[in-house]
């Protein structure tokens, strides 16, 4: 996991895409390519407790291979190790890396103070190179700006780490707002405007609360392009859902519509989110 307290252009030239996703702000950060999400409970005040657990039992042991170790398998025995995605690796060196748990990382990071600059992301699972050279497919997927907007306009680790990986999700919604304003999108568009920060702002939430998300979809993302997890095909009312303007974005929330009026009221949240972006009916 890269760590860097803010965006900056240097980090920026130096990833692919041109965008720094992984540690970006004080409080935003992403550790979902190292299975943040894929525990048992993914909620955020019981994965919020276990990264806590975990950095309090990390801070005290000595930094060698053995106490090292014997962290994972301490880890590994106390937690949960149900998994949505059983090929998803998740690790058990992710925790906070703040005084204020609200950045996750890497523990094992040569950043982290009590790790004296010594990188021991090589006792990873994947090892410490996987750990430097992996990016995520927005990096490469998504356009500079809509990556850059996501970037700026999420305040917190939780949602941030569950959208950012979301790549068809953010292109689906972005181009659509593109397609009404009638140009191409620039970020002064959104980041200079309170009104479109907040509508947008609305939209990655629904990641959270999509009251017609189906149930039967963990909240973890499997963003792997080996499609071993694929998202499953628009239920109920699925001749009106799939002809919906707003179909590729009810796909990508894994949605379920038990009735018309269901798909209406869907409807209607994304079209109010997008007038308070375009300022214009459909």
């Amino acid at each position: 996991m890269r760590i860097s307290v803010a965006p900056n252009k240097q980090l920026d030239d130096h990833t692919p895409g041109s965008v720094y996703l992984c540690q970006v702000k004080e409080n935003v950060s992403c550790g979902a390519c190292c299975g943040l999400y894929n525990v048992a409970d993914a909620s955020r005040n019981a994965l919020e407790s276990l990264l806590i657990q975990r950095t309090v039992l990390f801070a005290d042991i000595p930094r060698d291979m053995d106490s090292i170790l014997a962290f994972k398998t301490a880890v590994e025995a106390h937690e949960n190790q149900q998994r949505p995605y059983p090929e998803f690796h998740h690790c058990p060196f992710i925790g906070f890396i703040d005084s204020s748990n609200s950045r996750v990382g890497c523990l094992l990071h040569p950043l982290n103070l009590k790790n004296n600059g010594i990188d021991f992301r090589g006792i990873s699972y994947y090892g410490g190179m996987a750990c430097r050279s992996y990016f995520c497919p927005t990096h490469y997927q998504v356009p500079m700006v809509y990556k850059e907007i996501v970037r700026e306009v999420v305040d917190d680790w939780y949602l941030y780490g569950l959208i950012i990986t979301e790549d068809k999700l953010l292109n689906a919604f972005f181009s659509l707002i593109a397609q009404k304003m009638g140009h191409p999108l620039k970020k002064e568009d959104i980041l200079t405007h309170h009104r479109r920060v907040a509508a947008v702002q609305e939209f990655l939430k629904l990641k959270l609360n999509w009251p017609f998300r189906s149930q039967e979809i963990p909240e973890a993302n499997y963003f792997f392009k080996d499609k071993l997890y694929s998202k499953p095909h628009l239920n109920g009312n699925e001749t009106f859902a799939n002809t919906s303007l707003f179909a590729p974005i009810f796909y990508e929330l894994c949605s379920c519509f038990s009735s018309h009026n269901e798909l209406i009221a869907a409807e209607n949240i994304l079209e109010n989110i997008i007038f308070n972006i375009v300022g214009s009916d459909f």
